[in-house]
Parts: C-alpha cells; structure tokens; sequence
C-alpha cells in the first residue's frame, strides 16, 4: 500500500476527520471558540507555483476563522510560515473574516514562542500544549475498555484520536501505530473516523516507513475505496469544466464523464474562473 494517499487525498480525509471535530474536539484542546460550521480547502496558491497546505482551517458560527496546526517541533521559522499561511488565507477571503490561528504542540513541548514580531509586523497564535495529558495512562485505559468490549464514549474517541500527541515513554510515530492497532478492534463508525484524523495528524511527522505500517495496520480497504471512488469524481468534475470551458456541449460532457446531466448543468452556469 502506498504512503501516497496521505497525500493526494489529504483534503478527503481532513473532511471526514472536520464532519467529527466538532465542539467537544476543540473543547478537549483547550479552545473555548465559537462552534465549527464547516471546513475551508487549505491548498494556497503561491507565486513560486509550489502547493502550500496548512493543516486545518475552520469556519466558525461567529463568522470567523480557526486555524490549527500540528506540531511536533519548535521552531520560530514555524511561526513565520503560519504567518505566511495566514496572510495568504486573508488574501483569498472574500468575506474578509478574521482568523485566529492555534498550535496544537505534542506531549515532549514544553515551551514555545506564540509571538512573532519584526518592525511593523506583529502576530500572534495560540499554543495547546498536550503535555498535560499522559499517553501512556490514557493508552492503558483504552486497552482495557476494549479488551472488556467497553463501548468507548466521545471523550475516548477524542483520546484515542490524540495519543500520538500526548505525552508518552514512547515516540509520536510509535505511540500512532499503537493508537492505530488500538482502532482496528472498534467498531466500524469509529474505526473510520480515527483512520481518517491519525492519517492528518501524523501525516507531517511520520516517516514514509512509519506511513506504510500505519497503512498496513489500519487495513483501510473501505476508507481506500471511498477516497479513490471520491477521488475519480474529483477528476471527472475537472475534466467536465475543461471541456465546457471549451465549448462542448452538456450532452457531450455527460456522456465523456459519467457525471449526471444536473452536475454539467450546474458546472456550466459557474461564473468564470471558480474551480
């Protein structure tokens, strides 16, 4: 299985995981914002035409952005990087909101700068330190809520979710295998939805070998059907506004893409340049 699906279907995954992150996830870090609405596409044009991806961006009910980074170092060049991320967010709303920006630090962290400022540019984040939650504890009494057949309540999910950040004896990679075998014995809803949010949060720090024994563990046939299925309509949808910017017909874009004559139609009214 390759370690490629992390990336080419990154913003698959990160839908299922935001469908799930909701009020109880941000609370469980400490964030005490408005409720989440939806999640914002993060891939950020550029000038050097290179993709630039943050980890999550949330739309909030007070009309506001939440956007969260994982990080398992400490570094000021992170904070310079998410102020990039940020102005380049700003600069693409429409709808002018504003955005706040919090840094989810793994359990090692003790300690990081949330405050960048050079000459006239000041910015500033908020840093999560899960170092007050231990790893290893928590681990042991997921074991053995699972080995009883424990049904596993909404906090545990959350846990189960996070361990990899959590202060641990073991590695971040390692103790992400172990929250993963952890997984595989819930059952199917749960199972789908911590596959999918160990994926996007591991996905900066985990090794490529590390990436295909997460893969393997997770034996993810049913979640790999689903983003290759959504995957081939996102080809599809791209193919159909090539061709209708082209000046093919709704008939002929049905039958060279499969896509409903609804979707075609729909595609054709966009205005120009969305997409």
């Amino acid at each position: 299985m390759e370690t490629e699906i992390t990336k080419h279907n990154n913003d698959i995954l990160m839908k299922i995981m935001a469908e799930n992150f909701k009020d109880k996830a941000l609370a469980f870090l400490g964030l005490e914002t408005a409720s989440i609405v939806s999640l914002i596409p993060t891939v950020l044009p550029v000038i050097e035409a290179k993709e630039s991806r943050s980890d999550l961006v949330f739309l909030l009910e007070d009309n506001t952005l939440l956007h969260l980074e994982f990080q398992t170092t400490v570094s000021i060049e992170n904070l310079k990087r998410f102020l990039l991320y940020d102005a380049r967010i700003i600069n693409k709303d429409e709808h002018e909101r504003e955005i706040n920006t919090a840094v989810i630090y793994s359990g090692h962290i003790e300690q990081a700068p949330e405050k960048l400022k050079k000459g006239s540019i000041s910015y500033n984040v908020i840093n999560v330190y899960m170092k007050d939650y231990d790893g290893d504890e928590e681990y042991g009494i997921l074991l053995n809520k699972i080995i009883n057949n424990e049904p596993l309540e909404e906090m545990d999910v959350l846990k189960l979710i996070f361990l990899p950040l959590m202060k641990s004896k073991v590695t971040e990679e390692e103790m992400a295998l172990k929250a993963a075998e952890l997984a595989k014995e819930t059952d199917e809803s749960i199972r789908f939805v911590v596959f999918a949010s160990l994926i996007v949060i591991t996905d900066k720090f985990m090794s490529d070998g590390n990436k295909r024994k997460l893969l393997e563990v997770l034996k993810m046939t049913q979640i790999e059907q689903w983003i290759r299925a959504e995957g081939r309509e996102e080809r599809e949808i791209e193919i159909a506004r090539t061709a209708l910017r082209e000046g093919a017909e709704v008939d002929f874009v049905v039958r060279i893409t499969g896509l409903d004559r609804k979707t075609v139609i729909k595609l054709k009214e966009e205005p120009p340049g969305n997409g």
